[in-house]
């Protein structure tokens, strides 16, 4: 059994220092300072991201324009590739085609750690893992994972049922979350 949130009802919001917004899909806990979200950024600009102190990203460029992260080092992001980085860093972007979007994986370092791949115009057979959350949003075109999905809905898959993902008319991004054991 599959829960789906679908992109129309995400909670959408401004950045901070405007140059964008962001759709948010999933957070864990709902309220207060997030332990891990899911989320899809809308880049209007180039510009500065919000420092996250603590906060392990990843991201991932959906569009087709491109978008270049400026951190200690200089890294032009590849469409469903993604690209890990500290989110303490200051970091800023170009986009030199104009808006993009991207998905987004935030986890509080130390509390939580996530692994994102993806699957492009191809199927793989998935398993939640024990003691581990497992996530597919579709990136791009159509992806079935028992429900049809289509850009940027997100699925939410029980633990240790295997489940086909078909992203053979689209992309889309496997996301694992794992709790990290206090102690």
């Amino acid at each position: 059994m599959t829960t789906v949130t679908r992109f129309a009802d995400a909670t959408t919001m401004p950045w901070l220092g405007g140059g964008g917004i962001t759709h948010e899909l999933a957070r864990h806990p709902e309220h207060g300072d997030f332990g891990w979200r899911l989320s899809v950024a809308e880049v209007q600009q180039d510009g500065a991201f919000s420092r996250l102190d603590g906060v392990d990203r990843v991201i991932v460029l959906c569009s087709p324009r491109r978008m270049t992260l400026h951190t200690p080092e200089t890294v032009e992001l590849e469409r469903f590739s993604p690209y890990s980085f500290d989110g303490g860093l200051q970091v800023s972007c170009t986009v030199p085609d104009g808006p993009t979007q991207d998905f987004n994986v935030m986890t509080r370092r130390g509390v939580y750690v996530a692994d994102v791949r993806t699957i492009v115009a191809d199927r793989s057979e998935v398993t939640a893992p024990t003691g581990a959350q497992l996530f597919v949003v579709c990136l791009d075109g159509r992806v079935r994972c028992g429900d049809e999905l289509g850009a940027f809905d997100l699925a939410r898959l029980e633990e240790g049922e295997p489940v086909t993902v078909d992203a053979t008319e689209g992309a889309a991004a496997l996301i694992t979350l794992k709790a990290i054991p206090v102690g």
